[in-house]
């Protein structure tokens, strides 16, 4: 990732830090390094992560993840069969004109006596 800035503006790089100390041993009780791998009461890899996983996917097969396809089957024989047919030309659009937008009165506004305003067609050309 980005280096990342601190509250005191400090530029810090997280991921280098993780790389470097991939072999630490972590902060628990499960006797793991940073990296996941398993360690003896030395500090030595008993069994890496890989390793792990690995045994585990082979020991529960219904739990490997399965690559299958969300599209339909495909019939080879229909393909090729719309592969030799000739594809029909579509018809070329004629230029047509725009419709033309009804012209409306001109208006005009008219102050009623109780205060209100009024549009009414303007008559006087």
């Amino acid at each position: 990732m980005a280096n990342r800035k601190t509250s005191r503006g400090q530029q810090i790089d997280i991921d280098g830090i993780a790389l470097a100390n991939e072999t630490t041993v972590a902060v628990g009780n499960m006797r793991v390094n940073a990296r996941g791998d398993q360690l003896d009461s030395k500090g030595n890899i008993v069994k890496t992560k890989t390793e792990q996983a690995q045994a585990y996917y082979q020991s529960n097969p219904k739990a490997a993840v399965k690559t299958v396809s969300i599209k339909d089957a495909v019939d080879v024989s229909a393909t090729k069969q719309m592969e030799q047919t000739p594809v029909a030309q579509k018809p070329k659009a004629t230029k047509q004109s725009k419709p033309k937008a009804k012209e409306q009165p001109k208006m005009k506004e008219v102050e009623l006596p109780n205060g209100d305003i009024e549009l009414v067609e303007d008559t006087d050309e």
